[in-house]
């Protein structure tokens, strides 16, 4: 999977939370959450408010959800 999100990605994994309740959570399937963290859709204002105040209240929103840098551009 390309990691669009790596900061998210990497709490998730620090903190032992599972993509699947993250994917519960705000209501979406974890195909759609696999295409949100992989940067194919992008995450809406509401679910990215929500996954910070339920699971990350101490990590600012704009470098939990920072882009991944694309290579070579």
């Amino acid at each position: 999977m390309t990691v669009a999100y790596p900061v998210l990605i990497g709490e998730l994994a620090r903190r032992g939370i599972k993509k699947n309740t993250i994917a519960k959570h705000i209501g979406i399937s974890e195909r759609a959450l696999y295409n949100k963290l992989s940067g194919n859709v992008s995450f809406t204002w509401d679910e990215a408010i929500t996954i910070k105040d339920s699971f990350f209240p101490d990590i600012d929103p704009q470098r939990l959800f920072a882009r991944a840098k694309k290579e070579g551009g």
